[in-house]
């Protein structure tokens, strides 16, 4: 079968693949979405690097077109899938942190989203596996994942009615916190960021402010709309370390802020220790999904509590993946999802 992988550095790289077998409680997938995210865009900038291939591509959605004995799915059941599971009875899994499980990727897609069949592992198949609602367009569909991440993110902010949420980054992920994060209750969402196009898109759609960092002051201008308090929370959804401390300058006294996105190793921010103890401000962090928040992802899109339709900017037939990447890569829209036919 057919697979998209990380060939040369830059490059999408087509490969050949056997067709997984599909053991008892698994379940085999037909691809019908899956969405491109900066993981894909990474792997594919630093190219193949040795060892087992594996297709690209982890926000899936597909049908089910062959199940193993005692599996709990039925074939043409269309479902949505989280791209690894923890196991569920571990100190983190107990506790409600199940993206700090060591066991996270010991079950996963195979090879990856990006090919002609998907094999589900029996874990994922009878706890990672969710039907699609009924009337919900693929392309939302595909955003099961990356909603799920923002679920994680705006609950640990515990983000609630009345909040004032400032957003940094005005990438997919950026707009994704903000409609959640309205989706959970904030009243006033402040969208910064430094690209003219995706300002736009979420001055329409997501904002009730928008901030563009290269000739305003951020700190000022959320100030002047919070009564001089600064932001309840801010969620820093770009890999930069003077964006977190660009946040910590806009939070107000009490406020939380949340490092979204992943940095690079040894990265450090500058930090008064008198405004975390006399501020008494919290800082937290959040990384990936759990079955529980592609769940509720899956029931807000339902239930139409997020605007999700303005993110998908383009859609690439299965064909056309490397073109999907380069879109995204460039940064020429937004959101990229490859339909199969």
């Amino acid at each position: 079968m057919k697979a998209a992988a990380a060939g040369q550095p830059g490059q999408v790289a087509w490969i050949e693949l056997d067709e997984p077998a599909v053991g008892l409680g698994e379940v085999l997938l037909r691809p019908l979405a899956c969405g491109i995210c900066s993981t894909d865009v990474k792997l594919v900038r630093a190219g193949y690097q040795g060892g087992p291939r594996y297709a690209l591509g982890h926000e899936l959605v597909g049908e089910i077109v062959a199940v193993g004995e005692g599996a709990k799915w039925q074939v043409g059941d269309c479902v949505a899938a989280t791209p690894y599971l923890p196991c569920g009875a571990c100190h983190y899994c107990l506790h409600g942190q199940p993206t700090l499980c060591p066991h996270l990727f010991e079950n996963s897609l195979e090879p990856g989203g990006l090919a002609e069949r998907v094999r589900i592992p029996r874990a994922v198949a009878e706890r990672g596996l969710f039907p699609l609602p009924a009337g919900l367009p693929l392309e939302a569909a595909a955003l099961a994942e990356p909603v799920g991440c923002c679920v994680q993110a705006v609950e640990e902010c515990g983000v609630t009615a009345g909040d004032t949420v400032l957003v940094i980054g005005d990438g997919p992920m950026g707009l994704l916190c903000a409609t959640v994060a309205r989706g959970y209750g904030a009243s006033l969402v402040v969208i910064a960021g430094l690209t003219p196009h995706r300002l736009a898109v979420a001055e329409e759609n997501y904002a009730d402010a928008v901030v563009n960092v290269v000739n305003e002051e951020l700190r000022e201008r959320v100030l002047a709309l919070t009564e001089d308090r600064g932001a309840d929370v801010v969620m820093v959804t770009v890999s930069s370390t003077e964006a977190v401390e660009a946040g910590l300058n806009a939070l107000r006294p009490g406020g939380l802020l949340n490092a979204f996105a992943g940095v690079p190793k040894g990265s450090t921010i500058q930090l008064d220790l008198r405004q975390l103890h006399y501020q008494q401000i919290h800082l937290t962090g959040s990384f990936g999904v759990g079955p529980y928040h592609v769940a509720q992802a899956l029931q807000l899109l339902a239930a139409g509590r997020l605007n999700v339709a303005p993110l998908v900017t383009a859609t690439f037939p299965f064909e056309e993946t490397e073109e999907a990447v380069g879109y995204a890569m460039e940064l020429t829209g937004l959101k990229a999802v490859v339909l199969f036919g």
